[in-house]
């Protein structure tokens, strides 16, 4: 196996406002989020390592995570779409959420 391309693990700082704005949105959509090291690459590791503030989120919740039988609780769409839509509002419009 040859390793062509990786990017390390990484975390928003503390007072990162992004990470700020979606732990909060995520506690008032009654999500359970919570912040933890991403890695080891995604597209929110190549960013970070531009210097692009960057989260790989949080999620619907699932099961069978890339196998054949995956599959979501379309349920718990709704929330994590207000959670990040609040998020946006918090980041955008400052004053106005």
């Amino acid at each position: 196996m040859e390793v062509t391309t990786s990017w390390p693990p990484y975390a928003l700082p503390e007072n990162s406002p992004l990470r700020t704005a979606l732990l909060s949105a995520a506690r008032d959509a009654g999500i359970a989020a919570r912040a933890k090291v991403a890695g080891p690459s995604n597209i929110g590791n190549y960013l970070a390592g531009l210097g692009i503030p960057a989260t790989a989120g949080f999620g619907v919740v699932y099961k069978g995570l890339h196998g054949t039988d995956e599959r979501i609780r379309i349920d718990s769409i709704a929330p994590v779409q207000a959670a990040y839509h609040q998020a946006l509002f918090t980041l955008l419009l400052p004053g106005a959420g």
